[in-house]
């Protein structure tokens, strides 16, 4: 779920996607919505500074930067 709060460190080039998304009320993404990077990506759902590398992980629980350094 998308947080739907902004915090005071969210970029403003995110804070802008997310004005233009289409996210329900319950924080559920109703659209594709394509990122430069994983972090971004992150910032985006958390709603404010985020590491991609370190955020996102698979079934697993391995880090985004673990499995892009393989």
């Amino acid at each position: 779920m998308i947080e739907t709060i902004d915090s005071d460190s969210i970029p403003s080039g995110v804070k802008q996607k997310r004005e233009q998304a289409q996210i329900d009320q319950s924080g559920i993404l109703q659209e594709n919505v394509l990122f430069k990077s994983p972090s971004y990506a992150a910032a985006f759902v958390v709603g404010g500074h985020a590491n991609g590398l370190t955020e996102w992980k698979d079934a697993d629980g391995r880090k985004f930067g673990e499995i892009e350094k393989e």
